[in-house]
């Protein structure tokens, strides 16, 4: 009785959590088709997973957005001019550097929150703006050419290419992870937290309970910024430079990760942890069409898209099932009063 009880559970929660079967099904197909070259830690997964850190900060925050029913397509220009900034000031000193580069994530975070809340702009439409100009700034300081890192910004370049425990962790994993749990707990045990489903789950019912409603979406957006700028920062490092074409087209990547990650489209629901197995999954596609090297890399964008549908079509269905199921007991209900 109790193994039956234990394989329900079991099979309910990766019912509720599909992203993780994703990435099973990943590992598994990467271990039939190349064995022991995908299965090598140091050489392979290591680094698709710290691949998939750099993209799942970001994602934290663009899920953190979804949350509240909105999208910010600019991360990936905000973590380029990040790195930019970053490399140009860190040349001078290390610090200003570090500072300068969460300045431009902050800035334009704040932006997005302010341009959305207090004129009530689709995050869509305003983060394609900012989108657009901090690439463009990206570009204009150094005339389209990345800022290589000098002597003395030894610090930058740690924390993009060393790992801890033994070489067991990249230091970009470790942040994300630490990321990952300080956003759980924030999201699950603070009056903030659970604000932020409350806006995304209904914004007018939200007022109605005295939530700030243009404050908690004017700090999502502002910590989104914040956090493109410290995975720009990190990118800095694991480039040895400051690089304005960095992260073109991971909006769209990040974005399928969030909803392959089980973050409802329609905000109010979801779990911040499933984008660690969204970008995971992700990346894995990446992996497996350059360990075959000779699939083209167009295939990723393809695959991904077929998955978001997937995804997306099965939120729909389940949501569908679940206002069907409500509605039979609500009729039921009816039925046995009347």
């Amino acid at each position: 009785m109790n193994n039956k009880l234990t394989m329900k559970s079991m099979l309910g929660f990766l019912q509720g959590n599909t992203a993780i079967l994703a990435v099973l099904a990943m590992m598994a197909l990467g271990t039939v088709t190349y064995g022991s070259t995908f299965l090598n830690y140091g050489k392979n997964i290591y680094n698709v997973i710290r691949m998939a850190s750099l993209i799942g900060i970001m994602g934290i925050g663009v899920n953190l957005c979804f949350f509240i029913g909105g999208r910010d397509l600019s991360v990936g220009a905000v973590a380029a001019l990040t790195s930019v900034v970053t490399a140009y000031l860190s040349n001078y000193n290390v610090i200003f550097g570090i500072i300068g580069g969460l300045g431009v994530g902050l800035v334009f975070g704040f932006i997005n929150g302010y341009v959305i809340s207090r004129f009530k702009v689709q995050p869509f439409i305003a983060t394609l703006g900012t989108q657009l100009a901090a690439r463009g700034f990206a570009l204009l300081i150094n005339n389209e050419y990345s800022i290589p890192l000098l002597e003395g910004t030894e610090f930058i370049k740690k924390i993009g290419n060393e790992s801890i425990l033994n070489g067991l962790v990249s230091i970009p994993t470790a942040v994300f992870i630490i990321l990952i749990a300080l956003f759980s707990f924030i999201l699950k045990y603070t009056h903030f937290g659970r604000s932020i489903y409350a806006v995304g789950g209904n914004e007018e019912a939200a007022e109605m309970m005295c939530v700030r409603v243009k404050a908690i979406k004017l700090a999502v957006f502002t910590i989104s910024g914040l956090l493109a700028a410290i995975s720009g920062i990190i990118l800095t490092g694991r480039l040895n430079a400051g690089q304005p074409t960095a992260c073109e087209g991971w909006e769209m990547t990040i974005m399928a990760a969030v909803v392959i990650g089980g973050t409802s489209v329609r905000g109010g629901s979801g779990k911040i942890w499933g984008i660690f197995f969204g970008v995971v999954f992700v990346q894995f596609i990446s992996n497996l069409i350059n360990l075959n090297g000779r699939i083209s890399a167009y295939w990723q964008d393809i695959l991904t898209g077929i998955i978001l549908l997937l995804a997306l079509f099965t939120q729909a269905y389940q949501t569908w099932r679940k206002e069907k199921v409500a509605e039979r007991r609500e009729l039921e209900k009816q039925l046995a009063n009347s």
